[in-house]
């Protein structure tokens, strides 16, 4: 993505939303991952936040996976 002119924040922009929807509660760590990782990118810039766009990467893929959030927002939403 970066190789192919991608805004450099949008990657992690979206992996704040990884870490939310498809992480969710499964590791509560990880939004905050996320978060560091967004904010750590936007201070330092390319293409020096290469690594931590990668580790980021690698944590958010070995964190378990949970949907939880979801189906709790709609269980409410029926109501």
């Amino acid at each position: 993505m970066l190789e192919g002119g991608e805004e450099p924040l949008y990657i992690p922009q979206g992996l704040v939303r990884f870490a939310s929807e498809d992480v969710g509660l499964a590791d509560p760590s990880a939004l905050g991952q996320a978060v560091a990782c967004y904010q750590a990118c936007h201070f330092i810039g390319m293409p020096e936040c290469n690594v931590i766009l990668a580790q980021c990467v690698a944590y958010l893929a070995l964190a378990p996976k949970s949907i939880a959030v979801y189906r709790a927002i709609g269980a409410a939403q029926k109501w």
